[in-house]
């Protein structure tokens, strides 16, 4: 039997389950520790690219992770901060998303067993 590392396959199980990128598990991590914030702090603190970003966080909201508002400025204008769902939400949608993730191997494992070896050489 396989012995798992918690850390580093809780990682990986969220990014495939989740369908979210490590850069966007990384953002969503500083979203936990700095909450809420803007892109352009993310972007500064993280070094990375303004663009990118914004792209991961866009992604994130889209798949309900992180929650994006906007606060006015003083001097007039607004920004748009971003913080991650609460944790329950995000929790009951990882559980959802990892069941679901384990039904489809579960049902490419069932195609696995039922295919020619010519076939599944095709595949890969």
């Amino acid at each position: 039997m396989a012995e798992f590392r918690c850390e580093e396959h809780l990682k990986c199980t969220l990014k495939c389950a989740l369908d979210v990128s490590c850069f966007e598990i990384e953002i969503y991590s500083f979203l936990l520790k700095n909450n809420p914030t803007t892109a352009g702090e993310i972007a500064k603190t993280m070094e990375k690219d303004k663009s990118s970003v914004y792209r991961a966080l866009q992604n994130l909201v889209d798949k309900g992770l992180v929650i994006k508002e906007y606060r006015i400025l003083r001097h007039g204008g607004y920004v748009h901060v971003y913080k991650p769902v609460p944790f329950e939400d995000f929790r009951d949608k990882m559980i959802s998303s990892i069941n679901e993730w384990v039904n489809t191997l579960l049902r490419n494992i069932e195609e696995i067993r039922e295919m020619e070896e010519e076939k599944l050489v095709r595949i890969l």
